[in-house]
């Protein structure tokens, strides 16, 4: 199957789908620290900048559109300044929903923040939904959290997968019967909702430090959660307000130490708050993979 990504960032959704057996053939990211990691990952992938400049006639034939519109406008971070879909960034889906209605693919990803589905009271979840509606699309979705996929980092987000003319995204999403939750004996062993996971995490060795007023004060917000040595970490943000600090044993990769800058590494906590979690990716595009010979035989022959 053929990707063409939006808002693809660093490529961890392109990463993910990759992973599961697709074929990443069209990229859009408007930064340069962005783009600069797409060329050197996918040197031979079309890359577009600006989603606002791009058209129909620029895109190659694709199975699937995937992309995670801009979140600022719609994050549960941002208290008391979501605009929602109005706001210049968040609003950029209309620009993607274009795309989506004027090539018509298969499938379409869609990956966001929880506040997604409140933003607005609710209006602006129920026009995403709508709008792949009357393009004719079947849509589910689901929040999912990285923590079940094997990773120790909290990380929930929407993710909204929609079939052209079938309820074939329902299957993709959902599984029959129940799934596990995280077990009763505490923090050091889970249960992961994803089949093909490692059944548990080894015993805790990351600690982390959340910095926006450590809890400590209501104005804080739900940034403000203080210091945690539990076996997974707050969700890393944009803003760098997340210190992991690992043993030497368990390299975390983003910061030894807290007391540093952000100034010292911008560009990468940038990416690394709006990227997602690979492991989830490659589950939800595993599903489509095989949703996409069940409802669409045509194009599996």
């Amino acid at each position: 199957m053929r990707v063409a990504s939006f808002f693809s960032g660093i490529g961890g959704i392109d990463l993910g789908f990759e992973r599961a057996g697709m074929e990443v053939i069209f990229q859009c990211e408007v930064l340069p620290f962005g783009q600069k990691i797409l060329k050197q990952h996918w040197p031979n992938t079309l890359l577009t900048h600006d989603i606002t400049q791009v058209n129909g006639a620029d895109i190659p034939d694709a199975d699937i559109f995937v992309g995670g519109f801009p979140c600022q406008d719609l994050s549960l971070a941002n208290q008391g300044k979501r605009k929602g879909l109005e706001g210049s960034r968040s609003g950029l889906f209309y620009k993607y929903a274009e795309l989506i209605k004027e090539k018509r693919p298969r499938w379409v990803f869609i990956e966001n923040v929880p506040g997604l589905l409140n933003s607005a009271k609710g209006e602006d979840f129920k026009i995403v939904i709508s709008t792949l509606d009357e393009f004719g699309y079947g849509v589910s979705w689901r929040v999912l959290d990285a923590k079940f996929f094997g990773t120790p980092q909290r990380r929930r987000r929407t993710y909204i997968v929609a079939s052209r003319g079938t309820i074939g995204a329902a299957e993709v999403l959902f599984e029959p019967g129940a799934n596990p939750v995280p077990n009763s004996e505490g923090n050091r062993t889970r249960n992961f909702i994803a089949s093909g996971n490692d059944e548990s995490l080894p015993g805790s060795n990351l600690f982390s430090i959340q910095h926006a007023g450590i809890g400590r004060r209501a104005s804080a917000g739900p940034q403000g959660k203080g210091y945690r040595n539990d076996g997974e970490t707050y969700t890393l943000d944009s803003r760098g307000s997340s210190d992991a600090i690992c043993q030497t044993d368990a390299p975390f990769r983003v910061r030894t130490a807290s007391g540093l800058s952000s100034r010292m590494d911008g560009n990468r906590y940038r990416a690394i708050g709006n990227a997602v979690c690979v492991p989830v990716i490659e589950w939800i595009a595993s599903r489509i993979i095989e949703a996409d010979k069940k409802y669409y035989p045509e194009f599996n022959s």
